[in-house]
This record gives C-alpha cells, sequence and structure tokens, in this order.
C-alpha cells in the first residue's frame, strides 16, 4: 500500500505540475491555445503515468517475496491501485486549479466546445439550445470528476499494457547462470 501511495501522490504533483507550466505557459488562455494544450497534456500525462506506474511495480516486485509468485495479476494490481491513489490526489489538485487557480478555464473549454460545434456546421440555434446542458458539464465540479474518472481510466490502460513486461521477475545473475565446467 506504501508504495502505490508514495508512486500515486508523485503522479498526481507531476500532473499538477504539468498543469501549472501549461497555465504559465499561456496555453489555458483562449480556445485557439486549448488544443494545444491538450496535446501536450495528453502526452504528458502517458509519460508521467507509464513513468510512474513502471516504477511502483518495479518497486513492489523487488520488495515481494521471492518464494511467493509475482505474475501477470500482481504488476497489474499495483498499476491499477497506483492509478487510484493518482486519481484521488489528482481530484483535489484539479479542483483547486478550476475553482480557485484559473476559474476561467471552464469558460475556455466552453468556447473551445462552441468553436468545434461551429467547424462541424451546426446552426447558432442548435448552439444555443446546447448551452444550457454544456454550461452544466463545464461546472469545476463536473469538469474535476471527469478528470479523476478518466485519469483512473487511462492508467488502467497503461496498467494493463506495463504489467505485460514487468510480470516476471528479472532473471538472477551470477554464479549459477554460468555454464557447467566438465
Amino acid at each position: 500500500m506504501k508504495t502505490s501511495l508514495t508512486y500515486g501522490a508523485a503522479m498526481a504533483v507531476a500532473g499538477a505540475i504539468l498543469t501549472l507550466l501549461l497555465y504559465f505557459a499561456g496555453l489555458h488562455e483562449s480556445a485557439e491555445k486549448l488544443k494545444s494544450a491538450q496535446w501536450i497534456g495528453i502526452i504528458g500525462a502517458v509519460a508521467i503515468g507509464g513513468f510512474c506506474i513502471s516504477l511502483a511495480m518495479r518497486e513492489k516486485r523487488a520488495e515481494f517475496p521471492v518464494d511467493e509468485e509475482w505474475g501477470y495479476g500482481s504488476a497489474l494490481g499495483m498499476g491499477v491501485l497506483t492509478g487510484m491513489w493518482a486519481s484521488l490526489f489528482g481530484l483535489v489538485t484539479a479542483y483547486v486549479y478550476l475553482a480557485l487557480l484559473n476559474p476561467d478555464f471552464c469558460d475556455v473549454v466552453f468556447q473551445a466546445q462552441v468553436a468545434g460545434m461551429e467547424e462541424k456546421g451546426m446552426s447558432s440555434a442548435q448552439i444555443e439550445r446546447l448551452e444550457p446542458m454544456l454550461r452544466k458539464w463545464m461546472s469545476p465540479i463536473v469538469m474535476t470528476i471527469m478528470q479523476g474518472v478518466m485519469g483512473f481510466i487511462w492508467s488502467i490502460v497503461l496498467s494493463l499494457i506495463i504489467a505485460i513486461f514487468l510480470r516476471q521477475r528479472p532473471a538472477a545473475t551470477g554464479a549459477s547462470d554460468a555454464p557447467p565446467i566438465l
């Protein structure tokens, strides 16, 4: 539990730092810049998540008793648990960002959604009918919950992939690996 908690917290802190870097770089100021921020955020989040989850799996595998079985399920469980902690800590940092630090971000996301609908050829009347529903989805609380759920889902996907590579213990090196002397 301690390993997953540690790396989950590290994952959430690194994600919060990435968000702050995007904010201070000015990529959260307008709908036009938001697309770049989303791509950078996605790539950064996958890199951060993959790195922290793999470190958690490696550490837990090294601590796991040698006489007990370590396999895909053990590695996957550690990854999912790490992702759960990261998502829970991420809920706090996301809400602080959306409600306190950058409360205009919800409006920027709304403007980006409207611009996307206009590009798809929707009329202004259709967009106006959808506006109340979109505004509900663009509140800090709802966006925070959506980020937490999606972050956890992505953590599970990353864990499923990373566990394939970390499901086995590394081969022991030493005298037993030498060929027998005749």
